[in-house]
């Protein structure tokens, strides 16, 4: 298929935005003019124009996608050239309120590059003498006159860096390659047509800070400039396509987006045409597609009707659809099933074709009518094995969708829900079923979670090209001297991005377009540590930030040795010690800063910033805990009650046993916390059995849910006339709200099931607001008072791991969730609203937040290196 080949012509795009920010901002206000373009040769593979304002320089100043595409060798170039010539004070009332053009041409083995700089009045040679003498201390410059032209040769002394500049006709044209220039002073070389330049200026926004503009006939002779082999499918889609597209910049620092219009030459035998009366609809076969996949042609049809009688016509231009039809017409009289009437509607009108990184292709259809494939399946189909089956006729994909799906001639089947995925070989079927059952797909790939999120899925068309996987083979496709820059890491950027995708939707006969090129950019989130803390072992438990002083904090982390480590908010390790056990649930700071922890070890810890235990510690316990300790202010002595599966133990915060609570015995083992509220202790056990305590440790009261089981934290909610109870969800999805004065009102929840994870906002009053739950891969977050939603996520891998809060203000908290078998953390605002630079590659236990008085946002998280890991945000 070669899909991957796609990438080279978008290459070029990145480097037009680098030429924009080095040969950009020129103050003046922008003026309309067709003339320099049309000194432009004919073969442009692409031409661009910017904004001559100094916010163009500000947009660009960080884009660090510009020097990863062109070089940095190359763009340091630029800079001097910039700095040097364009903002000189002699040449500036010149140019001030100009457009300025950036275009690429074929040169040999290599693309040179032209500028072309207008004037707004004319220069004499001795004023321009003068300049470069001025501008250019730095360069040897020499001059020499052909066709009746002065041009001058600026050297630094650096192998194939001499640049040329030649004022025609009232335009300066710049280049490294001296002979682009006598193409453009040529009369007899073959120009840039009218008609093609008239749609450029016409689709030019003046609010982009660039327009690119792309003639399609280039397409193949870019493929074959850069190819050392013959062009895949996706770029024979393109043949005769003829027209062109206008596309402009959407600044994002960590992608370049370009988005526009495409006209097309509206030739019949073209099969992007198919689409150009469609509109862009839903595009979903991306969630089958395997985590291999190294590249993916996706289609969606929005009218099937109109897609299928254009396709006929163009089956029967091609002078195809008679044997096809002759073809149906024997399986009507053999088998009695019409290929239009019983066949054609069984499909859906998504399809796509996936090549994945070992080359070999798979093809994807969605199903219309499962009822009618159930029916039918036997007639079109043989059972080759367990729920695999194979055509029994050749040519069937071609027929419903035309060119995508023409090799495959007589697929294999496999069928995954409401899908048919098609290969030409039985084994890559197996392969496929085995990723599926272990969920291995696309959508689990953190480079795809970070495309996802910037092109969006609303297209007739997507080629999605995925760097990781596909490097390789794109390597492999290219010419020696482009293939040493793709492979160059030092110079270029090329393996830093994630992923190229090119999406296209029908408008009324044309088309809309956009490019996509995310990056891995060193600014985003988890890019570049501020430090790295090292671990012998691996981490168990999540990094907390607690208070060393007045003027310093301090994080806490424990590993898999059981050893507990203090470390600065600059990285470096304050202390370590070995506890007795593992920590069970978080460490809590007191008001004079001591920690008080436990462990699984029976043991109750409290010790101080520099890791020195006070006095009583730390100190055994007769039961193993089973959850975070309560620390509370009740009945005027500070308290810590420790849940410890059927028991609960209180203690003073001096390690005394608080004797009036005695050795209580439960009657099933305590869900998670303990809460005061009031100057009374509440908790509830899994089996149902729900208690209210004095601050004596004297039972008030006992509420009993039969025949229920819980499984979830309790929380405090408040009631009218400010009242307050106990809130518990049982397994069956019924909440239950207990004040143990009046019976408990019970409500059914209408989502989760009997494992859905429930969780509760924190809130400075202590009593709790919002709920989320967690029902496999769907979160919602719902109010507790009157259950309505608020938000909801559906992830891509089942969520085991509970959810954790950070405080983002007052009153006011971020979620983190953590997808255990992909590796990936998200966080959400109170609104729903996934943060910049989530989802992040990290292991489950997170911390996000301040690590220091006045620091900046971090996120602390340990990676699968078993290192804890710092980034800004």
């Amino acid at each position: 298929m070669r899909n991957t080949i796609i990438i080279t012509i978008l290459l070029f795009v990145a480097i037009v935005g680098a030429s924009l920010y080095y040969f950009a901002n020129l103050e003046g206000e922008k003026k309309e003019t067709l003339r320099p373009l049309t000194f432009l040769p004919k073969e442009t593979f692409l031409v661009a124009t910017f904004q001559n304002d100094a916010t163009t320089d500000n947009i660009f100043k960080d884009f660090e996608i510009f020097e990863a595409m062109v070089g940095r060798q190359e763009f340091e170039q630029w800079q001097t050239l910039k700095t040097k010539l364009l903002r000189h004070s002699t040449i500036q009332p010149y140019v001030n309120g100009v457009d300025q053009y950036v275009s690429f041409h074929p040169e040999k083995e290599a693309i040179a590059t032209l500028f072309t700089i207008p004037t707004s009045m004319r220069i004499d040679a001795e004023a321009i003498d003068l300049f470069l003498e001025k501008a250019a201390s730095i360069y040897i410059v020499t001059q020499k006159d052909t066709l009746e032209n002065r041009i001058y040769s600026l050297d630094k002394g650096v192998k194939d860096s001499i640049f040329h500049i030649v004022y025609y006709k009232d335009i300066f044209f710049a280049s490294y390659s001296e002979s682009l220039l006598y193409q453009v002073m040529d009369r007899r070389a073959p120009k840039l047509g009218k008609d093609e330049i008239d749609y450029f200026i016409e689709n030019n926004s003046r609010n982009s800070p660039l327009s690119v503009y792309f003639v399609h006939e280039q397409i193949p002779r870019i493929a074959e400039h850069l190819m050392r082999r013959n062009a895949g499918n996706f770029i024979k889609l393109f043949d005769n396509l003829g027209g062109q597209s206008a596309w402009n910049l959407s600044f994002k620092n960590d992608a370049l987006i370009l988005s526009g219009e495409s006209e097309t030459a509206h030739r019949k035998e073209n099969y992007i045409e198919l689409f150009g009366n469609q509109h862009k609809t839903s595009q979903t076969l991306y969630n089958y597609f395997p985590q291999n996949t190294a590249s993916y042609l996706s289609f969606a049809i929005s009218d099937t009707d109109s897609f299928r009688k254009d396709l006929l016509a163009l089956l029967k231009q091609r002078g195809e659809l008679p044997q096809l039809q002759a073809q149906f017409a024997e399986i009507k009289k053999s088998k009695d099933v019409s290929f239009e009437e019983d066949i054609h509607p069984i499909f859906g009108h998504e399809f796509a074709l996936v090549e994945q990184s070992n080359q070999t292709e798979l093809a994807f259809i969605s199903v219309a009518d499962s009822t009618k494939l159930d029916a039918f399946i036997s007639s079109i189909a043989t059972r080759v094995s367990d729920s695999l089956y194979r055509f029994n006729h050749s040519n069937i994909p071609y027929a419903l969708y035309g060119d995508p799906l023409k090799s495959f001639t007589r697929p294999y089947f496999l069928r995954v829900r409401n899908i048919l995925v098609l290969a030409n070989y039985q084994s890559l079927l197996v392969e496929y079923r085995r990723d599926w059952g272990r969920v291995n797909l696309l959508t689990n790939t953190l480079g795809f979670k970070n495309s996802e999120r910037i092109q969006g899925n609303e297209a007739n068309i997507t080629c999605f090209i995925r760097t990781s996987a596909s490097s390789s083979m794109i390597s492999n496709l290219l010419k020696a001297s482009h293939r040493e820059s793709f492979r160059d890491k030092n110079n270029f950027g090329y393996q830093d991005f994630y992923s190229w995708s090119i999406q296209i939707a029908g408008n009324n006969g044309n088309f809309q377009s956009s490019i996509y090129g995310v990056y891995k950019s060193k600014n985003a989130l988890g890019a570049a540590a501020d430090w790295v803390y090292e671990f012998n072992n691996r981490p168990i438990t999540a990094p907390q930030v607690f208070e060393h002083s007045d003027t310093s904090q301090f994080i806490l982390i424990q590993e898999q040795d059981h050893s507990v480590h203090a470390i600065s908010p600059s990285g470096n390790k304050l202390w370590s010690t070995v506890f007795h056990g593992r920590i069970v649930g978080e460490a809590q700071q007191l008001d004079d800063r001591s920690i008080v922890l436990v462990t699984d070890r029976n043991r109750l810890y409290r010790f101080d910033p520099e890791g020195n235990s006070l006095p009583s510690f730390s100190l055994g316990m007769d039961s193993e805990p089973t959850y975070t300790p309560t620390i509370s202010n009740i009945g005027g002595e500070q308290l810590i009650f420790i849940p410890a599966g059927r028991k609960l133990l209180v203690y003073t915060v001096d390690g005394e046993k608080v004797e009036s609570w005695g050795d209580m015995n439960l009657a099933g083992k305590i869900l998670f916390d303990i809460k005061v509220y009031n100057n009374q202790v509440f908790l509830g056990t899994e089996n149902g059995h729900f208690y209210q305590f004095d601050a004596q440790g004297n039972l008030l009261k006992e509420e009993i849910i039969g025949d229920s089981q819980f499984k979830n934290p309790i929380a405090i909610v408040q009631l009218e006339q400010n009242r307050h109870a106990v809130y518990a969800v049982d397994t069956a999805q019924i909440s239950l709200t207990m004040d143990f004065v009046e019976e408990p009102k019970t409500y059914k929840l209408e989502q989760g099931g009997n494992r859905s994870l429930i969780s509760y906002f924190p809130s400075t009053d202590g009593a709790a607001y919002r709920m989320a739950m967690l029902n496999q891969k769907h979160l919602l977050i719902k109010n507790i008072q009157d259950s309505s939603a608020l938000f909801d996520f559906t992830f891509t891998q089942e969520i085991t791991d509970r959810p954790q809060y950070f405080a983002d203000g007052s009153n006011s908290y971020s979620l983190g969730i953590a997808s255990r078998k992909n590796y990936l953390v998200y966080l959400f605002d109170e609104k729903g609203s996934l943060r910049d630079g989530f989802p992040i590659e990290a292991l489950p236990d997170f911390y996000y937040g301040k690590i220091d008085y006045n620091s900046a946002t971090y996120l602390l998280c340990v990676r699968r290196d078993r290192k804890l890991y710092a980034f800004k945000h």
